[in-house]
């Protein structure tokens, strides 16, 4: 019997560039609207930015269960693609 190790990890952290491509294939905003998205993410504290990457804050944590809690309809992503 040989035994070996493995490890799980979690997927990478989003990065300005690769958050906008996953909301086109998403099909959520417009290329309009992608800065706008991000700026609004950062300046209400929802997530930092630690060396190109999107670190979600506690803020933004809390949000998200909040969210998906009680609205969980409305922040599916065939919703939101939808509007």
């Amino acid at each position: 019997i040989n035994a070996t190790q493995h490890t799980t990890e979690p997927p990478p952290r989003y990065s300005e560039a690769s958050l906008i491509k996953k909301l086109e294939e998403l099909g959520i905003g417009r290329p309009s609207t992608y800065t706008a998205i991000l700026k609004t993410l950062e300046d209400r504290d929802y997530v930092a930015i630690d060396r190109r990457k999107l670190v979600p804050q506690a803020k933004g944590r809390l949000l998200s269960a909040f969210l998906e809690s009680f609205f969980e309809r409305y922040v599916e992503y065939d919703f939101t693609a939808s509007l």
